[in-house]
């Protein structure tokens, strides 16, 4: 990792996503302080109740601490299934008691819920609780706050956003789509084919079909290609689950814009507190 990041000189940003497990401080410490560049690294943690997937939540945990030493607005990504979602609130207060400040959670992008109406009842709960949590910035919640208030449409692009390098040199739209041939969009010794690529997948960008006639559509990332093929393995819709974690996320976001204009109205109206002595 080391080798990559001083070879490529023209790089803006690195940003090293890892598990945490063979994470050390000599390349924490390499990486903050010595290595000069503009380095980032997100580490994966599902909260206090990751030993049900094999994770060591003690390790985890020391992993954590040790990088918010060097890198005070680590992100941690969280993901959390059909039923860990009863946890998610717990999970997060979890990080937040170790320092966390930022966090991501996604739906595990295989769930499929026996009874949809329970579980997006307990999703709109659990982001509720989270969306007054203090001290912890929940990403996607962050995220949709600025694109309903700067009126942003997310729209995902082939190879103008995102590329995955994959070991061997080739280049595909995003990890989703790792070492599908027919997504194949160069390597790198060709470089990037975008205008191949556009033409091989013209349905990339489109929004999914069961957001037709949905009010809050725009806000959706309901035409990003690796979320769609994520969840119903094909690039013209997403999965129940998926929409409803988006509608709760845009529903929350909302409440909390509404929230925050209530009470910096009430701010307004409060009567300037006078200074000085009153004359008679």
């Amino acid at each position: 990792m080391k080798q990559f990041i001083e070879r490529i000189e023209d790089g803006r940003e690195y940003v090293i996503t890892t598990n945490g497990t063979l994470l050390d401080e000599d390349f924490a410490k390499w990486c903050f302080e010595e290595s000069g560049k503009n380095v980032r690294i997100n580490m994966s943690h599902d909260g206090k109740t990751c030993a049900d997937r094999g994770a060591d939540p003690a390790l985890l945990d020391e992993k954590v601490k040790m990088l918010l030493k060097y890198q005070e607005d680590t992100l941690i990504q969280l993901v959390y299934t059909e039923q860990t979602l009863p946890d998610l609130y717990d999970n997060v207060l979890h990080l937040s008691g170790l320092g966390v400040k930022n966090v991501s959670a996604a739906l595990d992008g295989f769930a499929s819920p026996a009874d949809p109406d329970s579980f997006g009842d307990l999703m709109r709960e659990q982001w509720d609780k989270l969306g007054h949590l203090h001290g912890v910035s929940m990403h996607e919640l962050t995220a949709k706050r600025k694109f309903i208030k700067e009126n942003i449409r997310p729209k995902c692009e082939i190879c103008k956003k995102k590329v995955y390098i994959n070991w061997d040199g080739n280049f595909y739209p995003c990890i989703q789509f790792q070492n599908l041939s027919g997504f194949r969009c160069g390597d790198v010794n060709t470089g990037l084919l975008t205008k191949e690529a556009e033409k091989a997948h013209p349905d990339y960008s489109v929004m999914s079909a069961r957001c037709d006639g949905c009010e809050i559509r725009d806000y959706c990332r309901n035409s990003c290609a690796c979320r769609k093929m994520g969840t119903t393995g094909t690039l013209t819709d997403i999965s129940e689950a998926a929409c409803m974690e988006e509608q709760v996320h845009i529903l929350t976001a909302l409440e909390q814009i509404s929230e925050s204009r209530q009470r910096k109205m009430k701010t307004e109206e409060k009567p300037a507190k006078r200074s000085g002595k009153s004359v008679s």
